[in-house]
């Protein structure tokens, strides 16, 4: 019965999807390709059709942490699918032998038309996408379903909890569960009924790269609009008598503008804005110090393991429920820290002092990294054996 009134409503709305979708054209969020591919599933079915794996990663996080299946399957037979323009732009960079489209969305005659000309075997979801339409839909005609690097937040958790009925029927739509951590594989196996593994997070499929010295650069990274003021006003109080140079890697370049009036505004000097998409590395390898961004709000962190696998100390802020596990380990082996995201002076200080440390803690980086990695091959065996 849900499942009829969740499909039943979206007959009822879809002018307003309609409506929502030339919005976003207009607000240059979509483009013609990606409304009519995502709204009325127009693809280049000759392109696709003979593929065997579909992989869906929704945003350039997530596209970031497929390389590890990318390599480890048959590529040969692999098509990309995203939800969001700038991760459609960036894997055709990484990835130009792939071919990526704009996933339809869960409108069930969109999926249904889509898979009626694909001949896809596996469907591999990133992260967080559930979509009932697709799971239901593929599940019949004999497609297996695999969620990778599982996640569920606390709302969400409570959201599935009071559907119990439901939460059991699309977690019966899985073929295989992978959690990105134990506590969101204790989550999922609570709200699905069934279970659920982990062997690690995508995300440690990560080279290394420490450099043997760096200068006094602080990065402040993926830092987003509403935390603009909060982190000038850290800079503010660091001491740039021994800080060679600040770099502000917003988390959505399309807010540079807005970024760099202020602290044109505020007369900062040594501040370099980075404004291009995917050029993060080069960046966290002549940086010393990175605080990551979304943790002095209520948005639940970003990912440590990029700037850490260049030797940074890595900095956050409190918010950091998404990657809590992760920033657990890192603090036990003294790679990272957690700050107060309310007091910002502290935050401050930390960086004033961490600057003059001489760090060396490439082993650690090292073995934390090379161990988590080694334990993902497990994941793409049981795929191939699904």
């Amino acid at each position: 019965m849900l499942i009829f009134s969740y499909r039943l409503l979206q007959v009822i709305f879809f002018p307003i999807i309609l409506f929502i979708g030339l919005i976003r054209i207009y607000n240059k969020k979509e483009n013609y390709s990606s409304f009519i591919q995502k709204v009325f599933s127009n693809q280049n079915y000759k392109k696709i059709c003979r593929s065997d794996y579909l992989i869906h990663f929704a945003s350039i996080g997530e596209l970031n942490s497929i390389k590890f299946l990318i390599e480890s399957l048959d590529n040969n037979n692999i098509v990309l699918s995203c939800s969001t323009l700038s991760s459609f732009e960036i894997s055709k960079k990484k990835y130009p032998n792939l071919f990526c489209i704009f996933l339809p969305i869960d409108l069930f005659w969109n999926v249904n038309n889509f898979l009626s000309k694909t001949n896809f075997k596996k469907i591999l979801w990133i992260d967080s996408e559930i979509w009932p339409n697709w799971l239901l839909i593929s599940n019949q005609k004999n497609l297996k379903n695999i969620l990778i690097n599982g996640r569920i937040s606390d709302k969400s958790y409570a959201r599935w909890s009071k559907y119990p009925k439901l939460s059991k029927i699309i977690g019966n739509q899985y073929n295989l569960i992978f959690a990105q951590s134990k506590k969101d594989q204790n989550k999922i196996t609570n709200i699905f009924g069934r279970s659920v593994y982990f062997y690690g997070n995508l995300k440690f499929n990560i080279k290394t790269n420490i450099p043997e010295s760096k200068k006094k650069i602080v990065c402040f990274a993926s830092i987003h609009l509403s935390e603009y003021d909060k982190v000038l006003n850290i800079i503010k109080s660091l001491n740039f008598n021994e800080i060679y140079e600040v770099v502000i890697i917003p988390r959505h370049i399309q807010y540079f503008e807005n970024l760099n009036e202020k602290v044109i505004s505020e007369n900062l000097k040594k501040i370099t804005i980075h404004n291009k998409f995917g050029d993060s590395m080069s960046i966290f390898e002549r940086s010393k110090i990175v605080f990551m961004g979304g943790s002095l709000i209520e948005h639940g962190g970003q990912n440590p393991l990029e700037p850490l696998s260049h030797g940074c100390f890595v900095l956050s802020g409190s918010f950091n429920k998404n990657f809590e596990e992760i920033y657990l380990d890192l603090e036990k082996l003294n790679l990272c820290k957690t700050m107060n995201s309310d007091n910002l002076d502290l935050i401050s200080n930390e960086i004033n002092n961490l600057v003059k440390v001489d760090f060396n803690n490439s082993a650690e980086i090292e073995n934390f990294i090379s161990t988590n990695r080694n334990s993902l091959k497990n994941i793409t065996e049981m795929i191939e054996k699904c």
